[in-house]
């Protein structure tokens, strides 16, 4: 077992008594233990992601917690926004996504799912901010997640754009290439690519990352349509909790969820890819168990940030009190932290 991720654990606080019996859609029941007793429902649960990749291994996770809870849960993966539009057509109960697809296929936010983007600042040589000036930084897109991190990055080290080289790569990949390369003598790059760099026989020093730069700035989402939250509260409260625990797996217990790595990726992953995986993804902090995420003013510049960038379109651009559902996720959050010893 090791403690790898720097995210504090959820502080106890005052248990609260609760409702015992089986679940019901609407409502909540928990064991004698303190879990969810999901006995008798079903739950149909999406992943916007593609393939099953170990930087999904969460959100598979929190499928699995269902199941051990009682749940009958059909688990399904999808590119693009097909989860989403799943959704829509009552496919799929809810489904893990962007913001952005989420919010433009009508849906409701009602939980986290990755709350920082995993990407970290590396360089070869410097191993902090400051030591950049004058010297070439890589982005994948001036558009592109990067380039925003880059201006907070360069301003919390009394620093702007002006004061070093840029080069867009055109890509992520692009990006690892050239810093391989020695084209670059800094660039961000996703967590699971540190792994890349580093097996190249260099040793690469993490000099910032998403979560230190732009706290707010979150990956993706839990989301469901809005009348199928009102009558489903109780299994969107479950699924909240599930996501909970599976965070709090990664946040404490690595061998779990290298355990768990390896199955959600049916071994195309092994035990010690799944470790190195698991030690890049935590110097980015993705997946935070202390409740923090779905804040309104956080969601608000999350909403606030891809308007701005044209990604908001049709149906998306809606008020923030008509498309988050945040009182599911405090719900879940006080019973989490009120009974630390059930998850």
């Amino acid at each position: 077992m090791a403690a790898a991720s720097p995210v504090a654990a959820a502080s106890p606080v005052a248990a609260a008594p609760l409702p015992s019996g089986p679940s019901t859609p609407a409502r909540l029941g928990f064991t004698a233990a303190g879990t969810p007793d999901l006995h008798g429902l079903t739950i149909h649960l999406g992943n916007s992601a593609g393939d099953a990749t170990v930087g999904d291994t969460v959100v598979f996770v929190t499928s699995e917690t269902l199941k051990q809870w009682g749940a009958t849960v059909e688990f399904q993966n999808g590119n693009g926004n097909t989860t989403e539009q799943a959704v829509v057509s009552g496919q799929l109960d809810a489904t893990a996504g962007p913001l952005t697809t989420c919010l433009n296929a009508g849906l409701n936010v009602f939980g986290n799912n990755q709350v920082h983007v995993d990407y970290l600042l590396v360089s070869p040589s410097y191993t902090s901010v400051d030591q950049l000036k004058g010297k070439t930084v890589g982005i994948a897109q001036t558009t592109a997640p990067d380039a925003y991190l880059l201006d907070g990055a360069l301003q919390q080290a009394g620093m702007t754009k002006n004061d070093v080289n840029i080069v867009v790569t055109g890509s992520n990949s692009a990006s690892v290439n050239q810093v391989l390369l020695g084209k670059l003598d800094a660039t961000f790059v996703h967590a699971d690519a540190l792994l890349t760099l580093q097996s190249n026989g260099k040793n690469f020093n993490v000099i910032a990352n998403s979560a230190q730069i732009q706290p707010w700035n979150a990956d993706s989402y839990m989301c469901a349509k809005s009348d199928w939250l009102s009558s489903n509260a109780g299994v969107a409260e479950a699924i909240d909790l599930a996501w909970l625990h599976a965070a709090k797996i990664f946040d404490t217990n690595k061998d779990q969820w290298v355990q768990y790595a390896v199955q959600y990726t049916q071994g195309a992953t092994d035990q010690a890819a799944a470790a190195g995986a698991y030690d890049a993804l935590a110097k980015a902090s993705p997946w935070p168990d202390d409740g923090s995420g779905m804040e309104t003013d956080t969601l608000q510049k999350n909403f606030d940030n891809a308007k701005q960038q044209g990604e908001i379109k049709g149906q998306g651009d809606r008020p923030l009190a008509q498309w988050a559902n945040t009182d599911i996720w405090n719900q879940a959050v006080q019973v989490f932290k009120s009974h630390p010893d059930a998850y």
